[in-house]
Formats: structure tokens, C-alpha cells, sequence
């Protein structure tokens, strides 16, 4: 009986040892290290943050100042760069799940996605003299002096699924006029065809936007920014909830904070802004 009651006392050891051990999350960091690839998600369709051009060989190569940046946290970390590219929606699916190691496309630190995901130190801004505001037609503009006088119409809205441009819109008109799209693309091309009023853009987006849409206007800062305290100007990026994530958030930080003290982070956003001209012109 004795040897039966030890060895079942083994057992039982065994069995919690197993299911603790189960239950420890391996830190991220290590994980990374090991696999030899940094996986980062992106939207590629918000010039000049991440975007595509097509390279010497008419391939869609993804660029941009976001990607700058993750490939300079992926070489402090001495691995390669993955991208894995969604609509904005599926970036932040795929930062809850798991499915990446880190976000970067533009993001917001909201408080609605704080409670879903954890995030770096800001490391940009939107410029100096740009805002978050609305593009429009231009016989729209001639219409509507004030915003006011634009949300008294209810006017249909078109906006990123999920994106802080879409909390923008519920502000502006009721939730039935807002037509959500995956990206800024098809909503510049809906509003162009007319199947929507209006749509809400960064600045430095609608900027490249307007030159492939002559008959679109970005409709002036003084009357229509949306975010004048800038709550919504400066980009971060995400990382799925846990403690295992803990040393990898503070490695990217020591990247951020470097490029930022060195000046690569205004180099980076030049040089996008200039490839995004070229792409253009192409």
C-alpha cells in the first residue's frame, strides 16, 4: 500500500509539473531570436507610413517610413524581416491573436485598443501642419463653410473599418451614413465615383490622394480639423497582450528612441514622402 500511495504521489507530481509548465509563456524576445524572423503586420495603403511602389522589376515591393522602422527594430534584434500584409481591420485581428509579433501601420493609441493590445512610445507625429480632416469633391466644398454646416447635412462618410479615422466619422453623421472600406484606396475611389460624400483622412495621406484625384479637395485645417489637440497625431506600435511581450516593447522603445535622437525618424518620413512623389509621377 505504501509503494501504491508513492506512486501515485509521483503521478500526481508529475501531472502538475506538466500542466505548469504548459501554462509558462516562453518570452517573446527568445522566441524571435530562435525562429530568426521578426513577423509585423501591416495595412500598405497609408502614404507615407507604409504604401506600395513597384520595384526595377514591376514587382509591388511594400515601403514606406513604418517599414523603415520595423526594419530597423529587426536588425537590432539580428533577424530577418517578415511582413504580413492585411487590411487595417486584419492588422489588429492579428495583433490580438497572436498571429504577429508586432503591428506598425499608423496606429493610434486609443483607449478602446488598449484594452485589447499594449503598445510602444510614440514615434511620430502628424506634421507640424497637418491634421486629421475631410476630403471631398470639389462642388461638395463650395458647399460647406463650416464643420457645422457639414455635419448638419449627414452627409455619407466613408472610412478605414476599425481605424481612428471611422471614430472621426461617428461624430460627424449618423452610423447609417458611414460606409466602412478595408482600405483608403477604395474609399478615395468611391468617393470619386460619387458613392460617397465625403471621407476622413490624415493630412499627409489625402496630400498624394489628390494628385491621382484632381477633382478632390482636402477641405482647409481652419474650419475643419477634426483633431485640434492632436489626441489622435501620434503613431505607436502594437503588440498582442502578455508579459512575455515585456522585453521585446522595450527593445523597440531603445529603437525608437535612438532613431528619434539621431534623426532618422524625420529622415525616414523624408525620404517616404519622396518616393511616394516618384510613385506618382511613374
Amino acid at each position: 500500500m505504501k509503494k501504491l500511495l508513492t506512486a501515485l504521489l509521483a503521478v500526481v507530481m508529475m501531472v502538475t509539473l506538466v500542466g505548469c509548465s504548459g501554462g509558462e509563456k516562453k518570452d517573446k524576445l527568445d522566441e524571435i531570436k530562435a525562429a530568426g524572423k521578426l513577423v509585423v503586420g501591416t495595412s500598405p495603403d497609408f502614404p507615407p507610413s507604409e504604401f506600395y511602389i513597384l520595384d526595377e522589376k514591376g514587382q509591388k515591393q511594400i515601403v514606406g517610413s513604418d517599414i523603415a522602422l520595423a526594419k530597423a527594430i529587426a536588425e537590432e534584434l539580428g533577424v530577418e524581416l517578415e511582413i504580413k500584409a492585411t487590411n487595417f481591420d486584419g492588422v489588429l485581428a492579428n495583433i490580438q491573436s497572436g498571429q504577429v509579433d508586432m503591428g506598425i501601420s499608423g496606429f493610434a493609441a486609443t483607449e478602446e485598443r488598449k484594452k485589447v493590445m499594449q503598445f510602444s512610445v510614440g514615434y511620430q507625429r502628424e506634421a507640424d501642419d497637418g491634421y486629421q480632416g475631410l476630403v471631398v469633391s470639389k462642388a461638395t466644398a463650395e458647399k460647406y463653410k463650416t464643420l457645422e454646416e457639414l455635419k448638419a447635412a449627414n452627409l455619407k462618410i466613408g472610412a478605414q473599418a476599425a481605424s481612428i479615422q471611422y471614430e472621426m466619422a461617428t461624430k460627424l453623421t449618423k452610423e447609417a451614413n458611414i460606409q466602412q472600406l478595408g482600405t483608403t484606396d477604395a474609399i478615395a475611389l468611391a468617393l470619386n465615383a460619387g458613392d460617397i460624400d465625403a471621407m476622413v483622412s490624415a493630412s499627409s495621406s489625402a496630400e498624394p490622394m489628390l494628385k491621382t484625384f484632381p477633382d478632390l479637395v482636402l477641405l482647409p485645417q481652419d474650419e475643419f480639423d477634426l483633431d485640434p489637440e492632436k489626441m489622435y497625431s501620434t503613431n505607436v506600435i502594437g503588440f498582442p497582450l502578455g508579459d512575455e511581450y515585456k522585453s521585446l516593447i522595450e527593445v523597440v522603445n531603445k529603437v525608437i528612441e535612438d532613431a528619434r535622437a539621431n534623426g532618422d525618424l524625420d529622415k525616414w518620413v523624408n525620404e517616404a514622402k519622396a518616393q511616394v512623389s516618384k510613385a506618382i509621377e511613374e
